[in-house]
């Protein structure tokens, strides 16, 4: 692909990885980003969000997820379980982050003035044909390596990454536990995304939302109890009861992409 010009627009697959209980877990997004502004989303999120705003399509839904249940295939409905949002605007050097869990559905904004990176210019690699150079920047917590190509030269980049002089192609914190890595990249001529459901979202400050979020992850069936009315009994997808006192396998060495909510 040839160095895009200012008026182009760019769309790029990401897989990101991160560590729980053991074992890597790997979720799908897309970075569709422009010269003025960039959607940074899960594609099933999006699309399900999507169907949303049309009966039809929630209907045809339903009805295939009662299908894939009845046949013992329940564990592959499609689902929003990674639906989180991020918007970019490139003209105003802000983000505007849009994430939920269970029934907390929170947005937040802030600058991209946050993250300072450091350039290593003598390391470089090879990243899907295109030569990357290293950069490293302290961020919410946790320390980041990120490989950007200029001859790509967008300043955008996976998750909340931005601000290099190149598209960030792949990104590895130091910890191990969370890596955005690029899978493939093309030119479209399709405008970049709009926020299909901004009404889901209330404005939350952001380590307030984080706390709650992490919270909920060590402790889901705490939370679950928390908002039914007592007497009222929960089953599994198996068809067992669920008890309150009842745990679920969590990671004590895991934690959120941000880390300094603590």
């Amino acid at each position: 692909m040839a160095a895009p010009a200012q008026s182009d627009m760019i769309r790029l697959s990401y897989e990101h990885r991160w560590l729980f209980a053991g074992k890597e877990i790997v979720h799908d997004y897309i970075l569709h980003t422009s010269a003025d502004k960039s959607m940074f989303y899960n594609p099933v999120a999006y699309q399900l969000d999507t169907n949303s705003k049309d009966e039809a399509a929630r209907q045809a839904y339903g009805a295939m997820a009662a299908a894939m249940q009845a046949s013992g295939r329940g564990a592959e409905v499609p689902n929003r379980s990674v639906s989180m949002y991020i918007a970019k605007s490139h003209t105003d050097g802000t983000k505007t982050v849009y994430d939920d869990f269970y029934d907390v559905f929170a947005y937040h904004d802030e600058p991209y003035d946050e993250m300072i990176w450091n350039i290593v210019s003598d390391s470089v690699r090879n990243i899907l044909g295109y030569e990357c150079i290293m950069a490293k920047s302290d961020y919410h917590g946790r320390h980041w390596t990120a490989w950007f190509s200029p001859e790509i030269p967008m300043s955008d980049g996976p998750w909340k990454l931005a601000g290099l002089p190149g598209l960030i192609l792949e990104a590895n914190e130091a910890s191990g536990t969370h890596s955005f890595i690029a899978t493939g990249i093309e030119h479209t001529t399709d405008p970049v995304p709009e926020m299909i459901v901004p009404e889901w979202y209330h404005k939350e400050d952001r380590k307030k939302y984080l706390k709650a979020k992490k919270k909920f992850i060590d402790n889901p069936i705490a939370h679950l109890f928390a908002n039914i009315p007592p007497g009222c009994k929960v089953m599994g997808s198996d068809g067992t009861e669920i008890k309150r006192n009842d745990q679920v396998v969590t990671d004590d060495n895991y934690d959120l992409l941000e880390t300094d909510y603590h």
